[in-house]
Formats: C-alpha cells, sequence, structure tokens
C-alpha cells in the first residue's frame, strides 16, 4: 500500500512518504483539537465526516457520530457463539499479505 501511495503521489522516498503523511495527520490532529471536523465533499455536495477511534480522542468532549443497531434474537445468539469460540487459525491470504 506505501508503494502504491508513493507511486501516486511521486514521491521517491520512505522518509518523504513519512514527512507527507506526519503533516497530515498533524492536521488532522490539530483540527480534531479545535472541534474541527475533517469532511470530504464531493462535487455534488455530498459529505463524509471522517472518524478515527485514535484521532477522535484528542476532542473527548464532542460527541462521537453513532449508529443504532437493532439485533435479532437469532443475530444476538449467533454472535455469542461467535464471541465465545475459539479464534480461528489465519488464513494463507492473509499471512502472505501481512509478510508482504
Amino acid at each position: 500500500m506505501v508503494s502504491s501511495l508513493k507511486a501516486e503521489l511521486q514521491l521517491n522516498s520512505n522518509s518523504d512518504f513519512f514527512a507527507e503523511a506526519v503533516t497530515l495527520f498533524n492536521w488532522a490532529v490539530s483540527e480534531r483539537k479545535r472541534g474541527h471536523k475533517i469532511v470530504s465533499e464531493t462535487g455534488t455536495g455530498e459529505k463524509r465526516v471522517l472518524v478515527l477511534p485514535r484521532l477522535e480522542r484528542v476532542a473527548p468532549e464532542y460527541a462521537l457520530p453513532h449508529v443504532d443497531v437493532e439485533w435479532s434474537a437469532k443475530e444476538l445468539e449467533s454472535l455469542a457463539k461467535l464471541a465465545s469460540s475459539q479464534p480461528a487459525e489465519p488464513s494463507d491470504a492473509l499471512v502472505r499479505a501481512m509478510r508482504g
């Protein structure tokens, strides 16, 4: 992913990439500390708010967006079964991706 982003941004070194990433993250932290939201807006005016849990920690006094989920009894039973079972072994594809 880093290589792809470096190519797309025409950055030649990891240090240049890191400097750009830190600058962007520093700006985002600064904006959230001020209580500002980080928003992406399409040409038609549709807006999406960026929410990153670690980023939200710098502005704990501001309400986080939330979603109420209506769970059926069957879904809750399935979730309980899944949560209490043994963790699955990682797939070969996941292991390859992590070594990547």
